[in-house]
């Protein structure tokens, strides 16, 4: 003998199945909202650009006056810190080069060092402006004297 299911049983089933499905896609739908919102705001704020080159001297003990000795290019992360202390990094290419998309403020901008040197590096301070754009070349002092 087959037992029967009430029909009773069968549709509250349905009805849970469907009232969790319907939740589902309310939290689905606003947690894409959030998303959207969020990416937007950040994308939405109105700043510049800080670009620059690092490079790394003196490369030689001695420098002499007919034989010079050109600074090395550095590549590591150059950090910008603005005045709420919010950081920001970039990575140098293989040329020395960084760039940062920034909002408007201001920043103390320096290369970022490992231990306490050599070598060593002076930050600066720099303004960014909405659509502006600041040219910064760092240097990192070697120690080679």
């Amino acid at each position: 003998m087959v037992a029967e299911r009430e029909p009773c049983a069968v549709n509250r089933r349905l009805i849970d199945m469907r009232s969790f499905l319907a939740v589902l896609a309310v939290l689905a739908v606003l947690a894409f909202t959030l998303t959207v919102s969020a990416c937007a705001r950040g994308a939405s704020e109105p700043g510049g650009v800080i670009a620059g080159t690092v490079t790394a001297g003196p490369t030689c003990p001695v420098e002499l006056a007919n034989s010079p000795c050109p600074p090395g290019l550095w590549t590591g992360t150059v950090r910008a810190t603005a005045s709420d202390g919010k950081t920001y990094d970039a990575r140098t290419d293989d040329q020395g080069r960084y760039r940062f998309s920034l909002p408007a403020g201001t920043y103390e901008v320096i290369p970022v060092m490992e231990g306490s040197g050599p070598p060593t590096a002076q930050q600066a301070t720099v303004t960014v402006t909405t659509g502006g754009s600041v040219h910064l070349d760092l240097e990192v002092d070697t120690g080679i004297r």
